[in-house]
């Protein structure tokens, strides 16, 4: 599980309220080569997904069902509730491992931290199958987790469970990503679209960065929803952004951290 989220727009009365978004990762099976590959892809299985639950059993009888362990309800309009052999908590799917939920309004962004080549950000539909372990980014995934362009004919199968496929579907792609390279980082730290007044210059920017190297970046969030559904698909610009600490401009966290360490009498030519 990487975050646990309500609709901040919900209110008394709305099928949203107090109901809760989980981002579960998909325990690193698809970049397995055996069959639990197709886990992130499977309805029958709850890793690589985002879930939609009612934790309090109380609450929204009337349009819910009891979880099959009876300690939570599931909606009666989740995406995928009357599927036969389907997994009613599931929200969206096919996503390797949405680490960090944040809003805008009442839309869900999901930030989620890739295999060995992107790093992404994903707006969240209902129903809407995300591509992995099938695609990575905005590429096609092989089955030896190499990449290449995705196909003419964009469709991959709707996976219900190991032996039954229900259609297929386009899938969806990212309106963010960045590389594993020298410009980018290794694993998506998160973000939240700023709609503060303290810095007018980045109102309705969604301000993110990488885990291990403290980069930051901002988009235009009106350009990542416009680039959201574009087939082949397109991704909306990254913007690097510094640090202003003690009166000195920083690239990175990174560099305020190794200052800091080092200040505070660290030795090491590296950080430990």
């Amino acid at each position: 599980m990487g975050d646990v989220t309500f609709n901040p727009t919900a209110r008394p009365g709305d099928a949203d309220w107090r109901v809760l978004y989980v981002g579960c990762g998909d325990s690193a099976a698809g970049e397995q080569r055996t069959a639990i590959r197709s886990n992130p892809q499977r309805l029958d299985t709850l890793g690589g997904k985002i879930l939609r639950i009612v934790p309090d059993l109380s609450a929204h009888t009337a349009t819910s069902t009891v979880s099959e362990n009876g300690r939570y309800r599931n909606p009666n309009d989740n995406p995928f509730a009357s599927v036969a052999g389907a997994r009613k908590e599931i929200w969206a799917y096919g996503i390797r491992n949405p680490h960090r939920l944040s809003w805008d309004g009442d839309r869900l962004i999901a930030a989620v931290v890739g295999l060995r080549s992107w790093e992404t950000v994903i707006l969240i539909h209902k129903g809407a199958n995300y591509g992995y372990s099938a695609r990575e980014g905005t590429q096609l995934l092989q089955d030896d987790n190499t990449l290449a362009s995705i196909p003419t004919d964009d469709r991959i199968p709707v996976r219900v469970s190991d032996s039954v496929v229900n259609g297929t579907v386009v899938p969806s792609y990212p309106v963010l990503q960045y590389g594993h390279d020298v410009s980018g980082g290794d694993a998506i730290a998160g973000g939240y679209v700023y709609r503060g007044h303290a810095i007018p210059a980045l109102r309705g920017k969604y301000v993110f960065g990488d885990t291990t190297t403290g980069r930051l970046w901002w988009a235009d969030f009106q350009e990542m929803a416009a680039m959201d559904g574009t087939h082949p698909p397109k991704v909306a610009q990254l913007h690097p952004l510094g640090v202003s600490w003690k009166g000195r401009l920083y690239p990175t966290l990174f560099d305020v951290v190794k200052t800091a360490y080092r200040a505070r009498g660290g030795k090491h030519p590296e950080l430990p």
